[in-house]
């Protein structure tokens, strides 16, 4: 079902996907296991403020082009425009995907969702686009993969300060690869990502200068529900957080820090009518309620509800994940 910003809202009742709660049961008390980490990172100006005002050049390295059939692939790496992350994990890593018959018209750049390494996922999901003219650009988020920490181990993020330096970090990175793909001459340019990268692609997109195509799955407005209400908390273990029995103070707090980064909070993007919000009817990871919130602050946008889970709309929607990219990308032509 879709909707447009003013129209009579859908009911807001959730079912969870069993498979949301199986996966949720697999939690591990893993996030965030160290802590809070640097306390300067929540202090300061807002996200905005701390963004560049316009995203400057990539110096971008490319190795050897391999071919996949149909398909070709290059991986590239830079230096992250986000100085704040430690020397080992800056230098930023990303995937071009075309087709073997020659460059597409179209981009997007895609994001990682949470404890996503590599381009696997990604790859299975949203490759089937560059077969239609739309070349894509996989990021690889600061501290996963390639891009780990010193002693780091796993998909893990170690403390809220370094959640907060991976997104903020990936959202400057998004923000310039679609700048370099402007520079590369497509003619229309689009930033996506599912669950934790849809909302960094929200909030990239809400921080371009210029006009951006964005789909947003499976995400909203503010992550802090995600965090500290959603089934994703389970990974959290609260009272050692927040070094107390009781953990509501520290569910209090990781949700105001987090929800410094509400896209509620920045205008919406220069161009709404090219935002294409995907929500999950059964999610129990992220609430409907969030999704509703960015559509009706980014007023033109369209919203367009899954009858499926967080998880499972990944093996069911693939075909529906692509198509709001596409309309994305032909709508930020417009």
């Amino acid at each position: 079902m879709t909707s447009r910003a003013g129209t009579p809202p859908v009911r807001d009742e959730t079912r969870m996907h069993p498979l949301d709660g199986f996966i949720a049961s697999l939690a591990s008390h893993s996030l965030f296991c160290d802590g809070w980490g640097d306390e300067q990172a929540f202090t300061g100006p807002g996200l905005s403020d701390r963004l560049c005002a316009r995203p400057g050049p990539l110096s971008m390295s490319w190795e050897a082009e391999q071919s996949r059939g149909r398909r070709c692939f290059r991986d590239g790496a830079f230096d992250s425009p986000w100085a704040a992350l430690p020397p080992e994990v800056r230098r930023g890593k990303v995937r071009w995907f075309s087709s073997t018959r020659g460059r597409g018209r179209d981009a997007c750049v895609v994001l990682a969702s949470s404890r996503d390494e590599g381009f696997r996922l990604r790859t299975w999901l949203f490759a089937p686009l560059v077969d239609e003219g739309v070349d894509l650009f996989f990021l690889e988020n600061p501290f996963y993969g390639t891009r780990r920490a010193t002693g780091q181990k796993g998909p893990h993020i170690r403390t809220v300060s370094e959640q907060l330096n991976m997104n903020i970090a990936s959202i400057e990175e998004a923000r310039a690869l679609v700048a370099h793909a402007r520079r590369e001459g497509y003619e229309r340019v689009a930033v996506a990502g599912y669950s934790m990268g849809g909302y960094m692609a929200a909030l990239a997109a809400a921080t371009m200068p210029e006009p951006v195509g964005v789909a947003a799955l499976a995400a909203g407005a503010s992550p802090a529900p995600v965090f500290t209400k959603g089934v994703h908390g389970r990974s959290i273990d609260f009272k050692k957080l927040g070094g107390s029995p009781d953990e509501a103070e520290a569910r209090l707090r990781l949700a105001s820090i987090l929800d410094a980064a509400n896209a509620c909070l920045l205008p919406p993007p220069a161009k709404p009518s090219a935002a294409v919000i995907v929500a999950c009817a059964r999610d129990a990871f992220v609430p409907l309620s969030e999704a509703r919130a960015l559509h009706a602050h980014w007023a033109g946008s369209e919203l367009r509800i899954l009858d499926a889970g967080h998880i499972s709309a990944l093996i069911t929607s693939g075909s529906a994940l692509r198509g709001a990219i596409r309309d994305a990308i032909h709508r930020s032509g417009e």
